[in-house]
């Protein structure tokens, strides 16, 4: 078998390397291995004999034994530090530097594939794919040959997230743990870099990566008083967070060490994202993202951006055609993952909204629409959440109620409503998820039990107002379904309240087996079970766990609904969406609330605005709040105007002073769900901009997708 020599360097900033050794490792499954037993080599150079199609991607881990500084000799510690790289044995043509960036670059995207043993040998393992998508990720970040990825290091990263300055501090981090210096608490350096890192009571870190490794699990202990230790010391790598510009000093500590990295083109400079709500991955993992409207209007799009693993646009992206026409919260992959149905809504006045209600569809390979131009409609009223079971059927929420979303006025035609219902199209035939749906394959359900007052039973009727929202189908059949709900002060015969229904398919047809009915009620109506419920899903004991936004929480049931087993309501804000990794840890992507707005010069709500994040959810106590704060500069769009472009702030009635133009310093904003890719990055969903009282009537959508890099179990 034929080998490829590979040339590497070692460089770090204000050093001369003198000596040190290196071992690489193939790192895809049925080729994981040393490549070379632990190799001395001198200067700051070496090369690698490596077998060409095996492994394809490799990591080398580099250990430094002595290195130059001002002149003066030094020898590493009795604390092992150790380098890192990741490489694509096929695309490698240049020689590979191995530095703090192309470490930190490589722990963060390659995390959850990672384990880092005590003397700073680092172990990969992982299918082809996790690969892929990690290394384009880390490409982003740092270059194999070197240099700064694009990515992270322009709008709309760049200065506008915290990202990138945290990257650079993370080098400095790196570099002050090599030369050990006395840190800001008299400790050695490495040694209180080590202690403030999260770790296990019983395992302290001991070596740099593997606490680095650690942060990713933990990214909030310490925040602060790991920031403090660069406070005051010289920048290696310069444009870190301690020098961040129109970020006031008391802002510039993070409140976690996680790396982001921010979308925001969709392919085409005229069809910008604006509303993303969803997102899903196709066979080539690509990510599918449900998209409200168009940018610059409150009315419905008719586009949807595609994303390639690395999160960049698609050749076909945007894709339109097929039906599509405001889509919401609804997008499934099919389960050979080759067709990716959205969910047509409508957003605006009502002649926006697809009256029939509809889904589109489309071919992953190329973009183009396997539905017609009115999609498919058979039993639908404009649609919301939609997920596929473990048979192939596909199952959606209909809305039902035709009546505009707040603020939008009802129009001069208005559509009738239909009662709110459950959707299923049925398995096609011959497993041709290419085909659209067929009535002797289609089943609906439209009538529920609905509660309407706190001291009446519950009444079996067809509703328009229940507004079904969401609906996930468990492994044994079921599907559970969540219902936003509807108070009506003056008809009280269309109040319904917010609820959850488990559904079941039974000789053909949609029967409903339980139900939970909210009893919510701090909601400004001041009426009880009122909490505009969202997302709804299982988690691995078999618990149904669904979002409230009005109440600010998520609501653990029992598979039968008959028992609320507890909340998740700890700074949590306005939940839509909840995602659960393969190891449970659970991720609430939160809209936040609409007022309650400070004086700030932007305009900008002051958030909170994150996911919240529970690595532990027996302690709902412990939950974090994932954040992307300012770097200072100011957000952009693809198209090089500001978010608000040129929306000016509201004047007072009969104000004399000029228009002020807008702007905002929020990258991550109005999320409403979240979804986790092949590599453990969470994507999360900018639906809305920060500032509701401005976005609302005129340009509410906000701007693409922000993605926590490594932060969950690959899915």
């Amino acid at each position: 078998m034929s080998t490829k020599t590979v040339q590497f360097s070692v460089d770090v900033n204000h050093l001369k390397i003198i000596s040190g050794s290196f071992q690489v490792f193939g790192i895809v499954e049925n080729h994981v291995g040393v490549v070379n037993n632990k190799t001395p080599f001198e200067n700051n150079t070496f090369e690698a004999e490596i077998k060409e199609n095996e492994s394809q991607y490799y990591s080398v881990t580099v250990w430094i034994d002595e290195y130059i500084l001002e002149g003066i000799n030094y020898k590493t510690g009795e604390k092992p530090i150790s380098f890192l790289a990741t490489l694509y044995l096929p695309n490698v043509n240049d020689i590979v530097r191995i530095n703090p960036e192309s470490s930190i670059a490589s722990i963060y995207t390659f995390a959850r594939m990672t384990h880092v043993d005590n003397d700073g040998t680092v172990h990969m393992k992982g299918t082809e794919r996790n690969m892929k998508i990690a290394y384009g990720m880390k490409n982003n970040l740092y270059k194999t040959e070197g240099g700064m990825g694009e990515m992270i290091s322009t709008s709309p990263n760049g200065f506008e997230t915290n990202s990138y300055p945290m990257f650079n501090s993370l080098c400095n981090l790196y570099y002050y743990s090599l030369t050990n210096p006395p840190s800001n608490t008299g400790k050695p350096f490495y040694d209180q870099f080590l202690d403030y890192a999260w770790h296990e009571s019983d395992q302290p870190n001991q070596n740099f990566l593997q606490a680095i490794r650690n942060i990713l699990y933990d990214p909030f202990t310490n925040a602060e008083n790991i920031y403090k230790m660069l406070v005051g010391m010289e920048e290696i790598y310069r444009d870190s967070l301690v020098s961040m510009k129109n970020v006031n000093d008391d802002q510039k500590a993070p409140n976690n060490w996680t790396l982001t990295l921010k979308s925001n083109s969709s392919g085409a400079k005229n069809f910008l994202p604006s509303g993303s709500a969803f997102v899903v991955f196709d066979a080539d993992d690509n990510a599918w993202i449900a998209n409200n409207f168009r940018a610059g209007s409150a009315d419905s799009g008719t586009h949807c951006p595609v994303y390639k693993y690395d999160a960049t646009p698609a050749d076909f992206s945007p894709v339109q055609g097929g039906g599509l026409l405001g889509v919401a919260f609804g997008a499934a992959v099919s389960p050979d993952k080759k067709y990716i149905s959205f969910g047509n809504f409508g957003w605006g006045p009502e002649f926006n909204n697809p009256q029939e209600g509809s889904i589109s569809r489309f071919y992953y390979k190329d973009g183009k629409p396997v539905s017609s131009s009115n999609g498919f409609t058979l039993g639908l009223s404009r649609v919301q959440g939609m997920q596929y079971d473990n048979k192939g059927n596909l199952w959606m929420a209909s809305v039902g109620c035709q009546e505009p979303f707040a603020p939008s006025k009802p129009g001069v035609y208005p559509f009738e409503n239909e009662p709110s219902a459950v959707v299923v199209y049925l398995k096609p035939e011959n497993g041709d998820f290419a085909k659209g749906p067929t009535p002797e394959l289609t089943l609906i359900c439209n009538e529920f039990p609905v509660k309407q007052l706190p001291d009446s039973e519950p009444v079996w009727m067809k509703t328009p107002y229940l507004k079904i929202f969401h609906v996930t189908p468990d492994e044994k059949g079921n599907a559970y379904v969540s219902c936003i709900g509807n108070y009506d002060k003056d008809v009280p015969e269309n109040c319904a309240f917010s609820a959850v229904y488990k559904v079941a398919i039974e000789d053909n047809t949609l029967v409903v087996k339980n139900s939970w009915f909210s009893d919510y009620s701090g909601s400004a109506n001041g009426q009880q079970g009122y909490e505009s419920l969202r997302q709804v899903t299982i988690n691995g004991e078999g618990d149904v766990i669904v979002v409230g936004v009005t109440s600010d929480r998520a609501t653990i049931l029992s598979h039968d609904l008959s028992t609320v087993k507890g909340y998740y309501d700890v700074n949590t804000y306005a939940p839509w969406g909840i995602k659960i990794d393969k190891k449970q840890s659970v991720y609430l992507a939160n809209f936040g609330h609409e007022t309650d707005v400070k004086d700030h010069s932007t305009l900008d709500m002051q958030g909170p605005f994150g996911v919240t994040m529970l690595r532990n959810p027996s302690q709902p106590e412990s939950a974090k709040l994932l954040t992307v704060p300012t770097g200072g500069s100011e957000v952009t769009l693809a198209n090089g105007f500001p978010l608000y472009g040129t929306q000016t702030k509201p004047k007072l009635h009969q104000s004399r002073h000029e228009p002020v133009q807008m702007h905002c310093y929020q990258p991550i904003m109005r999320l409403t769900s979240t979804n986790i890719d092949g590599a453990g990055n969470l994507w999360c969903m900018n639906n809305w901009k920060p500032s509701a009282i401005v976005d609302v009537l005129d340009n509410p959508g906000g701007d693409g997708v922000v993605i926590f890099l490594g932060i969950a179990e690959p899915e």
